[in-house]
């Protein structure tokens, strides 16, 4: 472009060099320094939410950039280079190169901007299919906790002593079970549940969990009016996975406290790993970090010390 709108400038070697790097000078900032512009923008302000203010922010900051970025180079190429006086025709020039950098820019945003739609939109059609699958790999991590052999004939083996002993507890028991599995049917249809429905859920699977280990188990929630949504069955999948990997016994005793602390639901447990561990994949606190991948940018906290593990799970603000 340089050579077809000014051959003169290319008559001498002496001064084809220099006027070959203004022009690709111009290309390297426009082009480079737009597309940090963009990447920066990008990060901070997503198309997803307000499409419309990315737009409008990317455009703002590509004028100004442009602008100043021609305005630089034709001041230090034209004045320090070619030794081209400041007067009222050079910067006509700088006004008319300011105005074809800013279309030149535009292009280039609009490249980027389609390219940015078209990565959004592949990536939301990515997380929908992979959203599905956590769902249906959540569906059934839950109903084989719930009803695997162990669990069914652990709890129907506390009902069968509960029906002689006490059968008015016997009672309470059937009805708890039939909450736990009344729920796990309930939610496999969903996304998300309240907080108020998952620990519903959860004090009907901790009189399941007491009566089964009696005084060797106590389980204390401790939540300050908090709203919001998590995944269904997050909550209890942390629960199992304490009965999975520790030893509960008279002489260890488990204590388990949930409570909430800045938008936040922690589980804490006292900790006595099995020495022969359970063999178990892990699949439960995974599915909870995948499902939370793809529903928010926030994650969960794991802490672990010599005597304790804590979990913590986000909970959502669903607008």
């Amino acid at each position: 472009m340089g050579y077809f709108m000014c051959r003169p400038c290319y008559s001498e070697l002496s001064r084809a060099f220099p006027v070959a790097m203004f022009g690709g000078s111009m290309w390297l900032f426009l082009w480079k320094g737009n597309e940090y512009i963009y990447i920066i923008t990008d990060r901070y302000v997503s198309w997803f939410k307000t499409p419309i203010k990315r737009m409008l922010i990317g455009l703002g900051l590509m004028v100004l950039y442009s602008s100043t970025a021609v305005t630089v180079l034709a001041l230090f190429f034209f004045v320090l280079v070619f030794k081209q006086e400041l007067n009222e025709n050079f910067f006509s020039e700088i006004k008319e190169s300011v105005f074809f950098s800013v279309i030149v820019s535009t292009i280039i945003m609009l490249f980027f901007t389609a390219r940015g739609f078209l990565l959004a939109w592949r990536q939301a059609a990515i997380n929908v299919e992979k959203i599905k699958r956590e769902h249906i790999s959540s569906q059934y991590e839950a109903l084989k906790n719930q009803v695997n052999p162990h669990f069914l004939f652990n709890s129907l083996n506390a009902l069968s002593s509960l029906v002689y002993e006490n059968p008015g507890k016997a009672v309470e028991f059937i009805n708890r079970l039939s909450d736990v599995y009344r729920y796990v049917l309930d939610s496999r249809d969903k996304e998300v549940v309240s907080i108020e429905e998952e620990l519903s859920f959860v004090n009907a699977y901790s009189f399941l969990l007491k009566t089964r280990f009696e005084d060797n188990i106590t389980i204390n929630i401790n939540i300050d009016h908090i709203s919001g949504y998590v995944p269904p069955m997050a909550v209890q999948m942390l629960l199992e996975n304490v009965v999975k990997h520790n030893e509960i016994s008279d002489a260890h005793p488990m204590h388990i406290h949930i409570s909430d602390r800045d938008k936040y639901l922690y589980v804490k447990n006292s900790l006595k790993l099995k020495e022969q561990p359970t063999e178990i994949s892990g699949i439960g606190l995974e599915n909870i970090k995948n499902r939370y991948s793809v529903l928010t940018d926030l994650s969960i906290e794991i802490e672990s010390s010599e005597k304790e593990f804590i979990v913590g799970i986000p909970v959502l603000q669903i607008k």
